[in-house]
């Protein structure tokens, strides 16, 4: 999709515990195996700057205002883009990313109400230089689910028993994003791909977005 470059982009979004960060790293160890330069990736927190925007965003001991958070947010994927997602691409590689802009447009814009879903997009498409992802799979998962292993996964790795600063927000929170992600998963369906979780072992999920990958993106290098 962005023809300066001969690498390709791959986008792995979904609500919090949605498991997409398992699949990332899935789809990622599968195409090293088949021999395709790529790297592996995520939002917010993957540069030595980042990881300290990061902390600021999900420690559920400080309080910041839902503008902060967007630019914070904004902040870290111009540093994210312009360090790590550009040099790959330009060199040839493919970029498998858990998160990308579209996490914006969803919890700041339609879960939060920050800003009007165009000005967001702008700001953006701004922040990254305009370079949008060749696909984009969205795992879809029950709110009530998904939190719940979210809460989880942050109680074991940051010792936030009751979830990040975001999964803190609660139930209803994630039912606006789950729904926030099924509106611009229309909008944006040219490259769109919605992965239904529902009682699907990680082995089949990963099985359904490679499926996808080798129609739309391997099949047109060869």
């Amino acid at each position: 999709m962005n023809e300066k470059f001969t690498g390709r982009f791959i986008v792995l979004e979904g609500p919090d515990g949605s498991g997409k960060t398992t699949q990332a790293q899935r789809l990622y160890q599968r195409l090293k195996a088949d021999g395709m330069p790529c790297i592996l990736t995520e939002e917010p927190g993957a540069t030595r700057e980042g990881r300290i925007i990061r902390n600021i965003l999900l420690n559920p001991e400080l309080k910041i205002s839902p503008k902060t958070e967007l630019f914070l947010f904004l902040a870290d994927r111009a540093n994210h883009v312009q360090k790590v997602i550009e040099p790959a691409l330009s060199d040839g590689k493919t970029v498998v990313c858990s998160r990308y802009f579209y996490s914006t447009l969803v919890y700041q814009g339609i879960a939060r109400s920050v800003a009007p879903f165009s000005f967001l997009l702008d700001l953006n498409l701004y922040a990254t230089g305009g370079i949008i992802p060749d696909i984009v799979f969205y795992i879809d998962i029950e709110p009530e689910k998904g939190l719940s292993k979210a809460k989880d996964i942050s109680s074991q790795r940051h010792n936030y028993p009751d979830g990040d600063r975001i999964e803190s927000e609660g139930l209803d929170f994630q039912i606006n994003v789950r729904n926030g992600y099924l509106k611009i998963a229309e909008h944006f369906k040219d490259y769109f791909i919605v992965i239904t979780a529902g009682n699907k072992s990680r082995k089949d999920i990963s099985k359904e977005i490679y499926s996808y990958i080798e129609r739309r993106l391997l099949n047109d290098r060869t």
